[in-house]
């Protein structure tokens, strides 16, 4: 009989992981004392159980099993109710934030987080400088930012983080600013003046603002920590009023929804895989406004709420193209 040596010129290596490089690698994993094979597999949209509440226009952030979503519109009516998500179930533990918002960022964990750049329970919206911490369990008012703004791109953390652009209501800005724990600080402006786009990143030092108006972007905007740049953008139409997540800016994300020039709502996502945007599979149903800035960690992404053909309470899963581990059995 021939042997996986013969043909292969190497044996199978006992490892504690897959090395997540090698398309068809076989390894036996010895925590789990089996075979794996690794292959590659398409990215997925799956959907989730639905929100105990309908919201268009929250902010959320985590993962995909530890999220945590508040404020948000039922209509023309801004929320304060605070909901959370396990990876399986919804739950409203009724920890509201301290003042009805919406168009919100939040940044962080669910467990510490920050939200910021959020829009005043009025109509129209106009923007506030109210920010709020989270600490798993209550919403407490914290050090406002400078620029009165809504639909902010936002990425890091409780202690170090960083929003950028958002809107009006009848202008964008190109205002940045930096958290530090207790206070926020202005930095560097973004190239132009910009709002309702995708971030998502876990670092201050490290986030891509994606899409947005005036009108609608397809520009990616990078920052450092310290200054500006440009990436490659979205490889078809421009979009805003979406959502995304880009942990890093070598690492995978996407973007979903919104709307464009021609169409409002879409279900276009395209996906980034460190260099460069790419089509890829459609969200099951077209909407814009879903919860922003961000959740999930690029391969593993999740869509809240929104606008299909009324205010929402779907929520949908996101599989990246990435890494698929199956046990061989050998008997």
């Amino acid at each position: 009989m021939t042997t996986y040596k013969e043909i292969q010129g190497t044996a199978v290596q006992s490892l504690t992981s897959s090395t997540g490089t090698e398309e068809g690698q076989i390894w036996y994993s010895t925590p789990a004392t089996n075979f794996k094979l690794q292959t590659f597999g398409a990215a997925t949209w799956a959907s989730a159980p639905n929100m105990p509440a309908v919201r268009q226009a929250a902010g959320q952030t985590g993962t995909q099993t530890a999220m945590v979503l508040a404020g948000g519109a039922n209509g023309p009516s801004g929320a304060g109710t605070t909901m959370t998500y396990d990876g399986s179930t919804w739950s409203a533990p009724g920890n509201n934030l301290n003042t009805q918002r919406k168009n919100s960022s939040i940044i962080g964990i669910q467990s510490a987080a920050i939200l910021a750049g959020s829009g005043a329970d009025t109509t129209p919206t106009s923007g506030t400088t109210a920010s709020e911490s989270y600490n798993g369990s209550v919403w407490t008012t914290t050090g406002s930012i400078n620029t009165a703004r809504y639909g902010v791109f936002g990425g890091g953390t409780q202690a170090a983080g960083v929003i950028a652009g958002g809107a009006g209501p009848s202008a964008y800005f190109d205002a940045t600013e930096e958290y530090n724990g207790s206070s926020w600080s202005s930095e560097t402006p973004i190239p132009a003046a910009v709002g309702g786009g995708a971030s998502g990143a876990t670092s201050q030092l490290d986030m891509m603002c994606v899409g947005g108006g005036p009108g609608n972007q397809t520009t990616n905007n990078y920052y450092n920590g310290t200054s500006w740049s440009t990436k490659n953008g979205l490889s078809g139409d421009g979009r805003r009023n979406c959502s995304g997540v880009f942990p890093t800016s070598s690492s995978p994300g996407f973007i979903a929804g919104g709307e464009t020039a021609s169409t409002n709502p879409i279900a276009t996502t395209e996906t980034w895989d460190g260099t460069s945007f790419s089509s890829s599979t459609s969200v099951p149903t077209a909407l814009r406004d879903p919860a922003t800035t961000g959740c999930g960690t690029g391969e593993a992404g999740l869509l809240s709420g929104g606008y299909d053909t009324g205010v929402s309470n779907k929520t949908y899963e996101f599989t990246g193209s990435g890494v698929v581990t199956t046990t061989i059995t050998t008997s």
